[in-house]
């Protein structure tokens, strides 16, 4: 009987020693999770949105555009200090955007 009980707490103690390892181990996987969360998703992110709002800084009157509802017209004018773009997207018909909403310029 006293061999059991040995034994018993021999068991006990591996598996404490176990369950401390694995939360360490969880501990150590969630930083590095997020560091590879940040490379793969969270950078490309900025560097596209960085991009797109350069390209919407040197729009110019005449160049045609691509909204982000898939709007394609080509810009008349812009108001409300470079806030607001007038589209013509048809013979006499001009449409007013918000320049945010510009997603690409067509060559």
């Amino acid at each position: 009987m006293l061999n059991l009980d040995f034994f018993t707490s021999q068991i006990l103690i591996l598996a404490q020693e176990e369950g401390a390892k694995s939360s360490l181990q969880s501990l150590i996987i969630i930083p590095i999770m997020l560091v590879a969360m940040y490379f793969l998703v969270i950078l490309p992110n900025k560097k596209e949105e960085k991009k797109r709002k350069e390209m919407i800084t040197n729009l110019q009157k005449g160049d045609t555009v691509v909204t982000s509802s898939g709007l394609h017209g080509k810009i008349v004018e812009f108001k409300d200090n470079n806030e607001t773009v007038v589209l013509n997207v048809a013979a006499n018909t001009n449409v007013t955007f918000e320049t945010s909403s510009i997603l690409k310029k067509k060559v």
